[in-house]
């Protein structure tokens, strides 16, 4: 597993054409660590903004920070656009 040193996070999610539920979360390496919510659950369509752009200054090392997109209005498979920078 990657850990992620002090640094700052940066991402960009980009919706085509359908809604999606979007949430972050940054998870601490240590076990006694606590979760902490980036973005609480909220929906996201095109129509609003078309793309959501965020960042988190990491100041600990982390085992993971996850990004969840949820489609739960289709079955069918979707296309997602993200990216992803770490800067020092």
């Amino acid at each position: 597993m990657m850990y992620i040193q002090t640094s700052l996070l940066v991402w960009e999610v980009r919706v085509v054409a359908w809604e999606v539920t979007y949430r972050a979360k940054f998870v601490p390496s240590v076990e006694d660590g606590y979760i902490v919510i980036l973005q609480k659950s909220r929906k996201f369509s095109p129509s609003d903004e078309s793309f959501i752009c965020n960042s988190f200054k990491i100041g600990e090392p982390c085992k993971v920070v996850v990004l969840t997109i949820d489609n739960p209005t289709s079955k069918k498979k979707k296309k997602l656009l993200y990216r992803s920078k770490t800067k020092p």
